[in-house]
Parts: C-alpha cells; structure tokens; sequence
C-alpha cells in the first residue's frame, strides 16, 4: 500500500489558516512518518509550493517518504479545485498500489484508487451564516461529493461523526471517529519563565485569554459583554480588591489573541461602546512556539464558540495546564469532559458568573488545572496516527473487495 495524503491546507503563508487543519496535517504527517507507527509501504505527501519549509526538519525514521509540491497554490478555493480534481488524479494514476487520504473534506472525485477523507466539522452546512458564499459552496459541494465516494471516512469528533450520517446520509460504520492529540510543547512551563514571560508582555494575575480566528462562529461579543460585567462589578465594587486594581497590580484583562478573518468589526466595536479599550488587548496571530507561555500565564482559558469540530486550542490550553472555560455545545464537551467549566455559548450572565468565579478563586483555577492535565493527557497524536492507519489498512481491504 502506497499512501497519498493530500496535505493541501498546510501553508506556509504567514495567517493563512494556521490553526486547527493547519496543525493536524503537521503533526499527523509527523508521526505517521515516525518508525513506530509502521507504514506498510512508501508515503507521498501532496503540498502547496507555500508550505515547503513546513515539513523541514520532519523526523523520519526507516521510512520511505516523498513531498511534491503542486503547480499552483492552493490557499484558493478555484485553485485548490484546480489541482485537487485535474493534477491528483493524473499523479495517482501510476502509483501502484494507492491509497489517497483527504486531510481536508475533500478528494479527487475520479481518484483511481480507494480513497480515505478527514472531516473536520460541517458548520458550512449547519451553521452557513459562519462561512464566506464562495467557501460554502465549495465546500459544501465537493465534501457531500467525495464522502459520498470515499472509502472510509475519519470523524475528528463523535459530534462531527453524527452530523455527516445526519446532513449527508453517510453509513455509520463507514466512519471513524478519531480525535486530534495535542503536541509536546503544550505542557506546563517553570513558575520563573512563566513569571518573565508575563513581565515582558504585561500580563496580569487576572487575565483571561482567547485563541482563535476572529469571526462570528467564534462568539466574542458574549465574552466581551461578559468581560464588562466581571469590569463593571469590580469598579463599581469596593474594599480590598478594587484598591488592589487601581494600584495595576492585579487588573483582570482580557486578551484576543488570532488573526482578524471575516465580520470581525463588531468585535472591535463592542470594545469600543464598551469602554474596554485599556482592558481588552488584541494581539493578532501568535506563532506556534509562543503559544505554550500564553496559555500557561492565563489565568483562565475561554472559549465561547457556537460550533467546533473538535476545538484544538481548548485541548492544548488544558495540556499547559490552564483551567477552561468552554461552550456546552457541538464538540467541545468532549474534549473539556468534566475538567473544566461548560457554559450556554449566548448565556452572557452565566459566562461573567463562571469567569468571575475563577478569578477570584485561585484554590478552584489550581484544581481545574490539575483536571485540565489528567484530561489532556489522554490525547496524543501517537494514538491518532495509530488509528489512522489502522482505518487506511480497512479502507485498501474494502477497497480490494469493490474492484
């Protein structure tokens, strides 16, 4: 078995969808190169021209590995069609053996060997108001299309699993649910280093911080009226901790941190009519290696998002050990379990009691961080690629079996 993964959203343009599908076709590339996982035969990865320098430095061991650039990028929708549907099959054809896996909803409808999709969520078809026109169509299109004709499919969440049987009419057992891991660097970093980290960015005891693309899926406006309240409460309260406030020592923040992508100006503005402007910092895309000291120096991770597919920044703020606040819907019960905190995503009150809550209680937030740890502990991108290419080695038997 010749495996073929199309790792066409791994960019190596700077913002350009670098979170969740962007990390997953990294690190699962990674360990399923790595000696232990086993590959039963030569592995070729299908890449952008933009993403080259993201698989410098790829640990291989023993294993038979090829990168080959498309002839075009693909960080377009009439592009990646392009190259997705007229250049992968003709490279397919005279791989011997192939098995083609779409790390991204979509494969080459006339592949000429089984093939293998990952779908990472269906927002664009239950949540549609969430998505541009042009990238909702596509995508709703070419992933109900390749589902349809796929071998197997990989669910990254039970959630996401129920929704492809339900809105595309898909046959359970033809589908796997394989969770994302979380990588090593996410862990718990020294109190010193932690403790600089937070001088040099002028992070507060009492900040609660956000990762994610800036657009309406991801719900700011509640936390930013609920971050108003938990303001409101301690300016207009007294005693003890407001003088400690005034003093700056200890002010609650809110920091934003992720790349602006569409309708995000109600965002600014709600800052803006809300007076936040000194309390509520965006600070735009982080890089990879930096992410791990922001989620150690919060004091509480929020993520209020109305939908995920899986939710890949909640399980890496649980591995630094950060206690979470997170949405009660779609995926993100899964990832949290019972070790954090699970609010109705437009309960803005209920968000300001929970965040509220926890900073003023430094005894809850070190409990939570000991469940965030015992929680994330149980994914791995080990056990994903496992997995995965235990559903590849399914996917070429079944597809022996159809020619």
């Amino acid at each position: 078995m010749h495996v073929v993964l199309g790792a066409y959203l791994l960019s190596g343009t700077p913002g350009y969808r670098q979170a969740g599908i962007h990390q997953y076709s990294r690190a699962l590339i990674e360990h399923l190169a790595l000696e232990e996982t086993a590959l039963p035969g030569p592995l070729t990865v299908l890449i952008s021209p933009s993403a080259r320098n993201q698989l410098n430095g790829l640990r291989v061991a023993g294993a038979n590995i090829t990168v080959r650039t498309a002839s075009r990028s693909t960080e377009t929708p009439w592009q990646r069609i392009w190259v997705e549907q007229i250049e992968t099959p003709r490279l397919l054809r005279p791989i011997k053996e192939a098995l083609y896996h779409g790390l991204a909803f979509v494969a080459p409808l006339r592949a000429p060997c089984p093939t293998v999709i990952t779908v990472h969520d269906l927002s664009f078809i239950t949540r549609p108001q969430t998505h541009k026109p042009l990238n909702r169509l596509y995508l709703s299109l070419f992933t109900h299309w390749s589902c349809r004709r796929a071998t197997r499919l990989i669910a990254v969440s039970e959630w996401t699993r129920r929704d492809i049987v339900r809105w595309l009419n898909i046959n359970s057992e033809q589908i796997e649910v394989i969770p994302h891991g979380v990588h090593a660097r996410f862990r718990p970093l020294p109190e010193q280093e932690v403790a600089a980290f937070k001088r040099q960015h002028a992070i507060s005891d009492r900040a609660i911080f956000f990762l994610g693309s800036l657009e309406p899926r991801k719900n700011l406006t509640t936390l930013i009226e609920a971050f108003a309240m938990i303001h409101s409460r301690t300016e207009n309260g007294g005693g003890e901790e407001k003088a400690t406030e005034e003093r700056g020592a200890n002010q609650a923040q809110l920091i934003l941190g992720g790349a602006p992508a569409w309708k995000y100006e109600p965002i600014f503005a709600r800052v803006k009519a809300l007076a936040l402007e000194s309390r509520v910092r965006l600070i735009g895309p982080i890089a990879q290696e930096a992410l791990p000291a922001w989620y150690n120096a919060c004091a509480v991770f929020a993520y209020p998002s109305l939908y995920e597919g899986f939710g890949l920044p909640v399980l890496e703020a649980m591995a630094c050990g950060a206690p979470v606040v997170a949405s009660n819907v779609t995926s993100l019960p899964e990832v949290v379990g019972d070790a954090g905190l699970l609010i109705d995503p437009l309960d803005v009150r209920g968000w300001a009691e929970a965040l509220g809550g926890l900073l003023n209680a430094p005894e809850r937030r070190q409990a939570l961080r000991a469940a965030s740890l015992r929680r994330a502990a149980a994914f791995t991108w080990q056990a994903a690629a496992a997995h995965t290419l235990k559903t590849y080695v399914d996917a070429w038997q079944a597809g022996a079996r159809r020619l």
